[in-house]
């Protein structure tokens, strides 16, 4: 029920909550770990060819939210997707240590 209710607060956020206009306001440090093949964009599947051309491009995107937030870290994982965690757990983990310890 708790991962239910969780996923579901994420989503209500994503569709009637966009956050990307205050990812300037952050204050504290941010750590961005971002799969460079990743190509997850909400509704993605019902979008025009022209628009979904554009969306879900997370190689340019993790560079454009970095530079959004005031104290970001942008870390990459070239050719790995969505859940860098579950693809290379050895080298998400090292990057998160390494990155939390940074902060």
């Amino acid at each position: 029920k708790l991962v239910a209710w969780n996923s579901a607060l994420i989503y209500d956020m994503i569709l009637n909550q966009p956050v990307y206009y205050e990812f300037k306001n952050l204050q504290m440090p941010t750590l961005l770990l971002i799969g460079t093949s990743d190509t997850t964009a909400i509704n993605k599947d019902i979008a025009s060819p022209a628009v979904k051309a554009r969306i879900g491009n997370y190689q340019v995107l993790g560079k454009q939210v970095a530079q959004l937030i005031p104290r970001a870290t942008l870390v990459e994982f070239p050719g790995l997707g969505h859940a860098p965690q579950m693809e290379e757990p050895a080298k998400f983990h090292q990057a998160l240590l390494q990155g939390l310890n940074a902060l």
